[in-house]
């Protein structure tokens, strides 16, 4: 495997590689790295971090409750609601 390395400015939804004749038909690894993130790409991050805090916090409080029967089916129990209620 060899590398090939630049620097560009993104401007539209394309980069152009040159003498992109070499790479066709060949699989490649793409990374990009950004000097600084803007808040588009910053927000996905604190998003799924708020989420992970959620997530946490209903762990944590469902360990003071007893534990469900791995033999019930959900998909069931909840049919059976939604038919009583509507």
């Amino acid at each position: 495997m060899y590398a090939i390395e630049f620097e560009t400015d993104i401007t539209g939804n394309f980069i152009e590689l040159k003498d992109y004749e070499q790479l066709l038909n060949k699989h490649a690894k793409v990374i990009v790295l950004v000097d600084e993130m803007n808040k588009e790409t910053e927000q996905p991050i604190t998003r799924t971090i708020k989420q992970l805090q959620q997530f946490n916090e209903i762990i944590s409080q469902r360990c003071n409750l007893p534990m469900v029967s791995k033999e019930i089916d959900i998909n069931t129990l909840c049919n059976e609601i939604n038919r009583d209620i509507f």
